[in-house]
């Protein structure tokens, strides 16, 4: 995949996740650093690693249901921002 394109897809990803939650400051730059380096998959996946307050991990997990109930196992998905075949 395009690095360019990739990079691209994953600051947008970055932004849209960010507004969704609602995180501003320092937070918002860790979310956004996090997503920016390893995807959004691994950020919804291993977000608990993230030094975050316990209600940003909610947040994260309320929309991780939301993700699951409209689209499936998080998983299974391909957000994009990967070079994953697809």
């Amino acid at each position: 995949m395009n690095q360019n394109r990739t990079e691209q897809i994953r600051e947008n990803n970055a932004e849209t996740i960010t507004w969704i939650l609602g995180v501003t400051g320092e937070t918002k730059e860790v979310i956004k650093s996090y997503i920016m380096d390893q995807g959004i998959k691994a950020f919804l996946l291993h977000h608990k690693q993230l030094e975050l307050a316990i209600e940003e991990h909610e947040k994260i997990d309320v929309l991780k249901r939301v993700i699951k109930t409209f689209d499936g196992d998080i998983e299974t998905m391909n957000f994009g921002d990967m070079d994953e075949g697809c």
